[in-house]
């Protein structure tokens, strides 16, 4: 199958009828070439055509060459096309004048028509090449910017993930997570659940509206990424956060904010479980703290008690020996036994002593993993984010 190649259109302006028609027919065998014959006549065509290239006279019987290079460079920028100006004076000074005008080559008369071919060709090529090079160049900038802002994206992100392992209840990790979306120009909501009990904390207003909430509990945890209308949900199991006013899909933002969501709500729901189960804890170290006071004043009660009585025996025994007419082995063998009852008390207070040390220390030990690690939180700054 054969495909035909449409020719590149090549305005001739010259007000010599002669000249214009040689160019013509010199140009059309490789091109589509179209005459004008005055400045005016140029500027007209171009505004409602666009050539690939111009063949440009200087001395026009309108208006000057340079003139309408200068019109056509103002009016079009960057994509005007480009310019190869034809004259009879080769001077040096109308060579640099052409030049400066905007002139992208120069053909001085006389000519022949295998030059001015060539020379078009060649600037023709020259020209897709720049455009080419340009596009690449422009693409690369995008690149690099795009790449640049989803580091940094990325870069915050991890930052605000060390700082939630410093917050110590539902509002602290709200108001870290709150502080990052608000740096990305982004308004949320966010939903703790635990069982029966829930709460909603607004970014805007602190304290989510019933409309708010409601959404909440109606399409939490429905599914992992939840579109509502122009807003989207992200949910966990024990979490959810509403954004308020996600980038719109087929961005090359939205990409980035489904990958930094992503990383947010797993982030936020693993914190929001440490925070629980420290929660947890800190009730069971307060439970066992009262138990073991408890027992404590029950041990010591119960021990003075049991001493008190174990004394008024051993001495009630000791000034009935000589009422009883014991012989003195006999008294000799209630001694020992008495002896015994005694030593076996003191070992009994003895594991009981023991017992509570290690209960004490076991207290002393939860102490010390409930205890909230407070870390001096620095202010990051992007020079404190190293990206790659």
């Amino acid at each position: 199958m054969f495909y035909m190649v449409e020719k590149k259109t090549i305005l001739v302006v010259d007000d010599d009828q002669a000249i214009n028609l040689l160019l013509v027919n010199s140009l059309s065998i490789k091109f589509n070439a179209v005459s004008a014959f005055s400045g005016a006549e140029a500027i007209t065509y171009c505004s409602q055509h666009k050539p690939n290239a111009i063949l440009l006279d200087v001395n026009l019987g309108d208006i000057d060459g340079r003139d309408v290079c200068t019109t056509l460079k103002n009016e079009y920028g960057a994509s005007t096309p480009p310019i190869i100006f034809i004259s009879g004076d080769n001077a040096e000074e109308n060579v640099i004048s052409c030049f400066e005008k905007g002139a992208d080559d120069f053909i001085a008369k006389p000519f022949s028509a295998e030059q001015v071919v060539r020379k078009v060709d060649s600037l023709l090529k020259y020209n897709v090449l720049i455009n080419n090079l340009k596009s690449q160049s422009n693409e690369l900038s995008e690149l690099v910017t795009t790449t640049m802002s989803q580091a940094s994206s990325y870069g915050a992100v991890l930052q605000m993930v060390k700082q939630l392992n410093h917050c110590d209840s539902e509002q602290e990790i709200a108001d870290a997570i709150f502080k990052f979306l608000s740096s990305q120009g982004l308004m949320s909501a966010i939903y703790f659940e635990n069982g029966d009990n829930s709460v909603c904390f607004d970014q805007k207003a602190r304290i989510c509206s019933p409309i708010v909430k409601e959404v909440f509990e109606l399409a939490h945890n429905k599914k992992r990424l939840y579109p509502l209308g122009s807003r989207l949900m992200a949910s966990d199991q024990h979490c959810s956060v509403l954004i308020m006013n996600p980038p719109g899909e087929g961005t090359e933002e939205y990409g980035v904010f489904i990958d930094v969501i992503a990383v947010i709500i797993e982030a936020l729901e693993a914190r929001y479980l440490g925070f629980l189960r420290e929660r947890e804890l800190e009730n069971l170290h307060y439970e066992l703290t009262e138990v073991i006071f408890e027992l404590h004043e029950s041990v010591e009660d119960v021990r003075s008690k049991k001493q008190k009585l174990i004394d008024d025996i051993v001495l009630r025994i000791s000034l009935s020996f000589h009422q009883l007419d014991m012989s003195e082995e006999q008294e000799d063998f209630f001694s020992k036994m008495l002896e015994d009852t005694v030593m076996t008390h003191d070992d009994n207070n003895n594991v009981i002593m023991s017992l509570q040390k290690k209960l004490s220390a076991l207290v002393s030990d939860i102490t010390e993993l409930v205890k909230p690690q407070k870390a001096q939180t620095e202010e990051v700054t992007e020079d404190d984010v190293e990206l790659f």
